[in-house]
C-alpha cells in the first residue's frame, strides 16, 4: 500500500525545530459533515495518508513510521511505511505502539478484555473483564510492559500495569477510580499516566491528572477548584525529560447557564493544558466553539528544553482542528474552515 501525500497550505517553516522532524499523527476529515475519515499523519506540516481510519499513535526508528489505530472497517491494525497490518482478534482497538529491536508491540483491547499484540498476535492480559491496555513500552532487557485499567467486582475501575501478562494495581484515590492512558520510560523504568478520579459532594467525582512512577502517584494541579468553574482536570499521555515529568491533557470547566437554563455564550469547558512536575501550565486554544470547545492536549515530547504538545484546538467553523503547541505557540496543522481534525500523538525524531 502506497502513502497519499497532501502538503496543505505553507506552515512547514513553523514546525522545523533545529532540523529535528515533528511527526503529528491522528485523522482528517474531508467532506464533512458527511465526508470520509483518514487515518493521517503530518510531518512538518505535510500530510500523509494511510488510507480510511485513524492513527492512535506512531513511532519513527531508522527511519521507518510506524503506525496503530483503525482502518476503514473499524478494526486495529498497524502499517510500517504503510503497509497494514490487521490485529487478531473481534472486536479489537489498538491505542499504541512500541518498537524493540525487529518486532512490533501493540497495546488494546478485543471483545473479552485487554491485550497486546507482537508482530500482530495477540497476547491476553485481563479477560472477562471491562479492561483496557493503552500504553506499552519495552525495556531494554526486553521485558514488556503495558499500563491500563481494569474493572474490579466493586465496579471500581483500577489502574494497573502489566509486566508481560502479570497485572499489578497502581495506586488510586481511597474513595474513587483511576485509569492509566500512557506508558513512558525514564532510564529504562516506566512512568504511567492518567487521570485520577476522587469523591467531592458537590459534583460527584473530582478528576485530576495524574502519574506514577516507581510506585509513588503524583496528582496534578487543577489550577483551581470547581468553587472557581473548574470542574477537574484529565491527563492523557506524558513525557520523562532529565528529571522531569510533563503530562498534557485538558481542564474541564463547570460553565455557568442563563435564566432559561442555556449555557452562557463564549464560556469555555474544555481547556488545552499541560503540567510540569504536577504544576499547570494553560496552552492558547482557539474561539469557544458551541459554548463548550476550545481544545486539548493529546501528547508531549520534548526536544532540548521545547515542548511540544499535539492535539486539537477549536475554530469558528468546527469544535476541533488538528493542532500543535511549540513552547506554546498555537499552530494548526489544517484548513480551519474546511477540515475537522484531531492530533493523537507526536513524535520527534
Amino acid at each position: 500500500m502506497s502513502l497519499i501525500s497532501c502538503k496543505n497550505y505553507s506552515i512547514t517553516d513553523d514546525l522545523i525545530i533545529n532540523g529535528v522532524n515533528i511527526y503529528a499523527a491522528g485523522y482528517y476529515i474531508e467532506g464533512y459533515p458527511n465526508g470520509i475519515q483518514y487515518a493521517t499523519y503530518w510531518l512538518n506540516g505535510d500530510r500523509f495518508i494511510l488510507g480510511e481510519g485513524e492513527i492512535t499513535d506512531i513511532h519513527v526508528k531508522d527511519g521507518t513510521v510506524y503506525a496503530t489505530g483503525t482502518d476503514e472497517s473499524w478494526q486495529a491494525v498497524y502499517w510500517v511505511d504503510g503497509v497494514k497490518t490487521v490485529l487478531q482478534g473481534n472486536e479489537t482497538s489498538a491505542h499504541s505502539i512500541f518498537v524493540h529491536n525487529d518486532d512490533v508491540y501493540v497495546a488494546g483491547s478485543f471483545a473479552n478484555g485487554s491485550c497486546y499484540w507482537k508482530n500482530g498476535s495477540k497476547i491476553n492480559l485481563t479477560t472477562n473483564a471491562d479492561s483496557e491496555a493503552f500504553g506499552i513500552v519495552v525495556t531494554d532487557d526486553g521485558k514488556v510492559v503495558t499500563g491500563g485499567y481494569y474493572m474490579n467486582n466493586h465496579h471500581s475501575l483500577i489502574p494497573a500495569r502489566w509486566n508481560g501478562t502479570s497485572r499489578k494495581n497502581m495506586s488510586k484515590p481511597h474513595d474513587g477510580d483511576a485509569e492509566i492512558y500512557d506508558v513512558k520510560l525514564k532510564n529504562n523504568t516506566a512512568v504511567f499516566f492518567g487521570m485520577t478520579m476522587r469523591s467531592n459532594n458537590m459534583v460527584g467525582l473530582l478528576p485530576k491528572a495524574s502519574y506514577w512512577i516507581n510506585g509513588k502517584r503524583t496528582d496534578c494541579n487543577n489550577g483551581g477548584t470547581w468553587r472557581q468553574n473548574i470542574y477537574g482536570g484529565e491527563g492523557i499521555s506524558g513525557y520523562a525529560d532529565g528529571n522531569d515529568i510533563y503530562v498534557t491533557g485538558n481542564i474541564q470547566h463547570i460553565g455557568t447557564v442563563d435564566p432559561d437554563g442555556n449555557p452562557k455564550e463564549g464560556e469555555p469547558g474544555i481547556t488545552p493544558h499541560y503540567w510540569k512536575n504536577g504544576e499547570i501550565f494553560d496552552l492558547p486554544g482557539g474561539p469557544v466553539f458551541d459554548n463548550y470547545w476550545v481544545g486539548e492536549g493529546r501528547d508531549i515530547a520534548i526536544h532540548e528544553e521545547q515542548i511540544i504538545v499535539g492535539g486539537w484546538a477549536s475554530f469558528s467553523q468546527h469544535s476541533q482542528v488538528a493542532a500543535l503547541w511549540v513552547d506554546g505557540q498555537l499552530t494548526y496543522l489544517e484548513n480551519k474552515e474546511k477540515y475537522p481534525s484531531v492530533i493523537h500523538s507526536v513524535f520527534i525524531k
